[in-house]
């Protein structure tokens, strides 16, 4: 009897973000241009600390994909692997749908074992993810049953670095597990609820991070089963007996899982409140307001201040000015009379040279008449002689 099938998994490849923050280029001795670096500059360094941005952001595809694996399965000898994709591109968006995968089917053997532990499941997932909020006034506690029953506020948030999650699953699956003497082999067709919380470990230089997951899931399954047996003499698995198809509540799962997420956006960065982002976005849109405003009346003030000060200053220097003019013209009608003062008195010593100029002149003029009528006979007979 054929106990098993084959699976073909593809691995789907995501488009290289942009997000980057360049070092300053340094240059060798040589004066040649080093060869740039380039780092993803949002994770903390400590992926642990809480953090409180709530801007909006931009997710590219790589920030919004992440694989996990459950190693829970692993110790249960059951590889699996699983990939999340978030709906949409905004830090705001808390809905995420999911895809994993076990396969533990037709190991390799040269004989037909007495115990087969065959087991494949695919299974879908949709997640919705949350964070506690504080009650206060603006967010009350609630009051009806139901919404006691999935409220996200608490009087007192316990693990700020925790982003919880809950949603639906649907998986199918098919197995063939054999311990004893009847084995049990089938199809089965699951759908429940799943739960759990999502607590971050740390974060690579490169922008991209690890987180770890604890959850479980729960549900009904619907099964056909056939029961088998393992013939040691001819080395087969004849059919003992079918059943008809059963629905059973059962766990589904239990996860002790690690994500590894991609792009340069850690698990605290997203799954915000859209009403948080939205305050945020107000409130940095007033702050730009208030900083137009402020340097507005800054600049009010400044022009008013400077026409002020301009104003007093023109008011002391036209007085320190008007005093000057005073002084100056204080002062220049005292030269003035003092120049006056001395052109009178050259004048009158002018005057005086002149008259004593022509009072010698006159002497002078009449002292030879004198002289002449003073000379005697003889004298007088002397100069006609001489001449």
């Amino acid at each position: 009897m054929d106990t098993g099938f084959k699976v073909d998994t593809r691995s789907a490849t995501a488009e290289k973000g942009s997000a980057f923050i360049v070092s300053p280029a340094n240059t060798t001795q040589d004066g040649e241009r080093k060869k740039v670096k380039k780092k993803r500059g949002f994770a903390p360094v400590n992926q642990m600390v809480p953090i409180t941005v709530t801007g909006v952001d931009t997710l590219s595809i790589l920030d919004r994909l992440s694989i996990r694996t459950n190693m829970v399965d692993w110790a249960l000898l059951l590889p699996n692997i699983g990939a999340e994709f978030d709906i949409r591109n905004t830090n705001w968006n808390r809905w995420a749908v999911g895809l994993n995968v076990k396969y533990n089917w037709q190991t390799s053997h040269t004989y037909n074992p007495g115990m087969v532990y065959n087991i494949f499941e695919v299974r879908l997932e949709g997640r919705q993810y949350w964070r506690a909020r504080q009650i206060s006034n603006r967010l009350p506690k609630h009051t009806h049953i139901w919404d006691k029953a999935i409220s996200i506020r608490r009087s007192r948030v316990k693990h700020k670095s925790f982003t919880w999650y809950r949603g639906v699953y649907a998986s199918y699956g098919k197995y063939s597990l054999l311990f004893g003497g009847d084995g049990h082999q089938g199809t089965a067709i699951s759908g429940g609820v799943c739960y759990g919380f999502v607590r971050p470990m740390f974060a690579f230089e490169n922008g991209n991070s690890i987180d770890l997951e604890f959850g479980g899931s729960a549900g009904v399954v619907y099964y056909k089963d056939k029961v088998y047996r393992h013939d040691a003499e001819t080395d087969c698995y004849p059919l003992v007996a079918e059943k008809p198809g059963a629905i059973l509540p059962m766990l589904n799962e239990l996860r002790v899982g690690l994500v590894y997420r991609f792009g340069h956006v850690p698990v605290l960065a997203k799954y915000r409140y859209r009403r948080d982002v939205d305050v945020y976005y107000d409130m940095l849109k007033d702050s730009v307001l208030n900083a137009h405003v402020h340097y507005r009346d800054s600049a009010t003030r400044y022009k008013e201040t400077y026409e002020s000060i301009l104003r007093k200053f023109w008011s002391v220097y036209d007085s320190i000015a008007g005093a000057d003019r005073s002084a100056d013209r204080l002062r220049l009608q005292q030269f003035r009379e003092e120049r006056a003062k001395e052109q009178a008195v050259a004048a009158e010593d002018k005057k005086s040279k002149k008259a004593k100029k022509s009072k010698k002149a006159d002497k002078e003029a009449q002292e030879p008449q004198d002289n002449k009528s003073a000379d005697t006979p003889k004298e007088r007979k002397e100069d006609e002689s001489n001449e």
